[in-house]
């Protein structure tokens, strides 16, 4: 008996790879295959990509989808063979990361935008939402709150990845209100301890490098690699990227000239001779890099130099959660600070802009600015009152 007209029925069916063992069997479940839902409807067939390689997904999937049609929810399917292709949600997030990409993004932010806008893609697929214009308020909003993270910052960098793709997917009104619903969102208290700057005591650093050889007992050459790239950090504020990038040129006749690789901003410092020569002889043979083989990828390389330093750092007793290698660049500002040095001046040390530095140390810039206040000269009101009494006794003796 067949089903009354106006009620669809969603199958799932397999788009097998060529190279499938089950290719030509559309009903196969066991595969890794891509799932398909199909369904007919006022005399049309429709295919929706159903966006996952589970066939027990891809069936929950088909009767969501059945429930929304037959509830009388508009739909947007993919359209029929013999009209233009449109592009789905995850076909403009290959289009936006791959445009960021040729944009110089570099690979560790590169995944991390893949996996947040993933989420996004996933968090649609789940509603059988798979096209941009199918986006509203309430799924923007929705998806945000469902974030688990603990960090606002996290939670900050996630939302302007997603309004970024969202500018690109959607459009005219569309776009205006996702936009307005997606409000900053606020650090918390804790956040804002975390991110406070918390450069290392002279005590501390004294424990940290008489640490390393404990840490690092049988290599020798580690042992001088890893403290020469904590006295390198120390004094030139150097982010740790930059620090294991570089090279041997970058430190020519004593003089610290190179490009950030976060901001291309220009850092430009005289090194302490003996920080110069120590340097040198930890290059271990490299003609180009100091710290790096330069075969590893560069995020590779910084990655185990972060696995060492917070190892380090447990043993020593000085590490911070969610803090790591910056405490350097920390303790560099510290240090700039209390010799006096300008925010203009510890802007061009670090390569940053005066209003990042007055941003990010304004507790360090505070702290420094009160000590030089308390030494201001006071006035002492008693001797310049005593002085004009005197004067004046003197003026009326002279008259009498």
């Amino acid at each position: 008996m067949s089903e009354p007209a106006h009620q669809v029925t969603v199958r799932v069916f397999v788009r097998h790879k060529t190279t499938c063992d089950h290719h030509g069997e559309e009903g196969h479940a066991k595969c890794r295959c891509a799932k398909w839902l199909r369904y007919s409807r006022h005399g049309k067939q429709f295919r929706v990509p159903a966006h996952t390689r589970s066939f027990g997904t891809a069936e929950e999937k088909a009767r969501e989808l059945e429930r929304r049609l037959n509830s009388g929810e508009t739909v947007v399917s993919l359209p029929r063979p013999d009209q233009p292709k449109k592009a789905t949600i995850a076909d403009k997030i290959d289009t936006h990361i791959l445009a960021k990409q040729s944009e110089g993004l570099s690979n560790s932010t590169r995944r991390k935008l893949k996996y947040q806008l993933g989420l996004f893609d996933q968090y649609m697929s789940d509603r059988s939402k798979f096209f941009p214009h199918e986006i509203t308020t309430d799924d923007v909003i929705q998806f945000r709150a469902s974030w688990k993270w603990k960090s606002g910052v996290t939670c900050q960098k996630a939302q302007q990845n997603l309004r970024g793709f969202l500018r690109t997917a959607c459009e005219g009104k569309q776009l205006e209100d996702i936009l307005r619903v997606l409000k900053p969102i606020k650090l918390t208290k804790e956040d804002t301890v975390r991110l406070r700057p918390q450069p290392f005591s002279d005590k501390e650093l004294t424990t940290l490098i008489s640490q390393v050889p404990k840490t690092f007992p049988d290599d020798l050459t580690k042992q001088a690699r890893v403290v020469a790239l904590i006295h390198c950090q120390v004094e030139t504020g150097l982010a740790l990227r930059d620090t294991v990038q570089l090279e041997r040129g970058d430190i020519k006749n004593g003089w610290l000239r190179i490009e950030r690789q976060k901001t291309g901003r220009p850092v430009r410092q005289p090194l302490r001779p003996g920080l110069y020569d120590e340097l040198l002889t930890v290059t271990n043979g490299n003609p180009k890099y100091v710290f790096w083989n330069g075969t590893s990828l560069p995020e590779s390389a910084t990655g185990l130099w972060q696995t060492d330093l917070r190892q380090l750092m447990q043993d020593a007793g000085v590490w911070i959660k969610g803090n790591l290698s910056h405490r350097f660049r920390d303790t560099a500002v510290d240090f700039w600070l209390s010799e006096g040095r300008s925010v203009e001046q510890v802007a061009a040390y670090l390569g940053d802009t005066v209003r990042i530095v007055e941003r990010y140390y304004a507790d360090l810039i505070s702290e420094r600015m009160e000590k030089q206040l308390a030494s201001v000269p006071f006035r002492s009101w008693g001797d310049t009152v005593a002085a004009k009494q005197t004067g004046r006794s003197a003026k009326t003796g002279g008259q009498q």
